[in-house]
């Protein structure tokens, strides 16, 4: 990651209360404006700075956190260079700052309410088309302007030995003869945010190995494929994911006669990397899918993401699972993983095959003993069908939970876990990630789970802009955030950089609510009564939450300042 240098000058730093958004001296008239904005508002390729401009913009973050913001800009002309620079009254590594530039994306159509895609939706941020800026361009100074409106984004990481107490920042932006000062306040709390892994709360984002090789031009399983899957494993480490799916197509190899035998040295290395990045927990790959693909089967058949492979329940259906599974196990014991392997049977189960899916979970529990089952449910596995038993780990959507708490809550008092998900549902007011949506919304996915007490969250779209190989359509997620009628950024939520993975103002919000649910289960312990008193002024359900940013920053602060005096 590109770094800027940062120049150290002497700066006196003021005493008292951290300063919320507030205007120092006014500049002199320039074409060149300049102003903070929050990293949790929406940009867009009109927007304006403010008037009068925001000068003075403060944070509060946690040790080991990341006090990130975003710098507008206008009235630069395409072409010219944008000098930038950090200075403080205290000695800076040149490697602890971050500077990047949003890019915008399209938004083609917004995400529908009767349908995935259309224009009765009133819960989104502008009517399509638009663009809007997501994607983070790691930069060093200068740049060169690229369009009339122009953001950058400054990150200070903060150390988990870093001494608590107000820093001011510096910022200068210089254009031609053209300069501007800004004061960036961090704020660093006492409390230090637990480290990523296996005490962090459990979140999973479903990948492609495949798409990481062919964006990045890259031949598979190439030492330059496995070097770039670390690059996007720390990305993810970064954003708080702790659990990373294996597909079983990507960890068995294929026979003439039909048998499927298990790389080890692959699943070793994969694990390896993923582990090494920082993160803990192990899916295994959906062992078996609707038969030939038909969303209503009455059956699944095993391995072919197609549905083209044996009846999973069939006397040969049973003979393929059992070899699969316990080369599945030979490993898991051999490598101490039994404690970090979760296991999923097949995805979003529904009445027509839930006879099936009963069968095909004991079947797995046979081959698998003492191995936690898990897999995504629709909204009708608690409406009309009864899988009780059939699930460790039961994975509604985020609104169905809610309709269903109790439902999933007799789970929970019987020794179950309960995580939940987002995919292209749920849609209108509900918490979600999608582009058209406030980036409050995807912090507020940490609160609502914190809310409820809830296990872990799962998300099928980390860089999925190509489904398969087979897939005729991929898509260029800089020109195009739409795939088929999936709403609009349903598919990803990062961008494929020139060098490696870049992060994006949703998944930087997404990390936010994930630091805060950690940060709230420590104040859960000391005074529970406090913690749930905070939460409640931020949410009350997945569609009645805050929108405003400069209030979240009030009650983050209090969060911190309360676990500050419980240690």
């Amino acid at each position: 990651m590109k770094t800027v240098s940062v120049l150290c000058s002497i700066m006196v730093l003021l005493a008292g209360e951290l300063p919320s958004i507030s205007n120092a001296q006014q500049q002199p008239n320039t074409a060149m404006k300049a102003s903070f904005v929050d990293e949790l508002e929406d940009l867009f390729p009109d927007s304006e700075v403010p008037d009068p401009c925001v000068k003075m913009f403060g944070v509060d973050v946690p040790r080991r956190g990341i006090a990130g913001v975003h710098i507008l800009l206008n009235g630069l002309e395409v072409g010219q260079d944008l000098f930038f620079s950090v200075s403080t009254c205290e000695m800076v590594k040149a490697d602890t700052l971050w500077w990047y530039r949003l890019v915008d994306v399209p938004v083609e159509q917004n995400t529908g309410l009767a349908g995935r895609l259309g224009n009765d939706n009133l819960h989104v941020i502008r009517r399509a088309p638009f663009r809007v800026f997501d994607a983070l361009e790691p930069v060093a100074s200068p740049i060169q302007i690229k369009t009339a409106v122009t953001v950058l984004r400054l990150e200070i990481p903060i150390a988990p030995d870093d001494k608590p107490g107000r820093r001011d920042y510096t910022i200068t932006l210089k254009c031609g003869r053209q300069i501007q000062n800004l004061t960036y306040v961090v704020n660093v709390h006492k409390v230090v945010l637990p480290v990523v892994g296996k005490e962090s709360f459990p979140f999973t984002n479903w990948f492609s190995l495949a798409n990481m090789a062919e964006y990045h031009r890259l031949k598979p399983w190439s030492e330059e494929h496995w070097t770039m899957i670390g690059k996007y494993a720390r990305l993810m480490v970064r954003g708080r994911q702790n659990t990373f799916l294996l597909g079983l197509n990507v960890i068995f190899d294929k026979q003439d006669d039909s048998r499927y035998i298990l790389n080890p040295r692959r699943l070793r290395r994969l694990v390896k990397v993923f582990t090494d990045a920082g993160m803990y927990y192990i899916e295994g790959g959906h062992l078996a899918f609707r038969t030939n693909g038909d969303w209503a089967s009455k059956t699944f058949s095993l391995m072919e993401h197609s549905g083209t492979g044996p009846l999973a329940t069939s006397r040969e259906g049973n003979k393929v699972l059992a070899h699969v599974c316990r080369q599945l196990m030979e490993e898991i014991e051999a490598n101490g993983w039994r404690d970090r392997w979760l296991q999923h049977a097949a995805d979003e189960p529904i009445e027509s095959h839930a006879a099936d899916y009963r069968i095909l979970v004991g079947m797995i529990r046979k081959y698998m003993p003492g191995i936690p089952i898990i897999d995504a449910n629709m909204e009708t596995t608690m409406q009309t069908i009864h899988l009780y038993g059939a699930l460790d780990i039961w994975c509604p959507k985020l609104n169905s939970y809610g309709q269903f708490r109790q439902a999933y809550e007799e789970m929970r008092a019987l020794g179950d876990s309960v995580w939940f998900y987002t995919c292209l549902d749920p849609r209108g007011a509900h918490l979600n990630r999608l582009l058209d949506q406030e980036r409050m919304r995807p912090m507020l996915i940490g609160w609502f789970a914190s809310m409820y007490g809830l296990d872990g969250f799962l998300h099928w779209g980390l860089n999925q802009y190509r489904f398969s190989q087979q897939d005729k359509n991929p898509i260029d997620p800089f020109q195009q955030t739409i795939k088929g009628n999936l709403p609009p950024g349903d598919t990803h939520v990062i961008y494929p950089g020139p060098d490696g993975p870049w992060s994006s103002t949703r998944l930087e919000a997404h990390r936010l609510g994930f630091e805060d649910y950690d940060l709230l289960k420590m104040l859960k312990v000391t005074n529970p009564e406090r913690a749930k008193a905070i939460i409640k002024k931020i949410i009350r359900s997945s569609s009645d939450y805050i929108k405003n940013p400069k209030s979240y920053r009030a009650l983050r602060r209090e969060l911190l300042e309360a676990l500050g005096f419980s240690l």
